[in-house]
């Protein structure tokens, strides 16, 4: 699983309020939502929810990574859209 789609899961769970939310939200499992959630954490290096049994939280870099997460996605999204719509063609000087 590629960095962005990690990426897209990790704003799902927060946007769902639980992992198990997010999963139904994007038709996975729980524990393929968990694992996605898990190993962006371990790319990053940070934690980016503190998470008990019952409820869970955006660390101080999870705030800040969802933010920032929330700005760019659309973006990406856009340029994925127009992309295949053959929006961006490349123009010569």
């Amino acid at each position: 699983m590629g960095r962005f789609e990690k990426i897209q899961i990790f704003v799902r769970i927060v946007d769902a309020g639980s992992i198990s939310r997010a999963a139904q939200q994007l038709h996975m499992t729980k524990s393929s939502v968990s694992k996605a959630l898990s190993s962006l954490e371990q790319d990053l290096g940070v934690k980016l929810l503190a998470r008990t049994t019952r409820s869970q939280s955006l660390t101080d870099s999870g705030e800040g990574f969802y933010q920032h997460a929330q700005r760019i996605l659309p973006e990406v999204d856009a340029l994925f859209a127009d992309t295949e719509a053959g929006d961006t063609a490349v123009k010569g000087h």
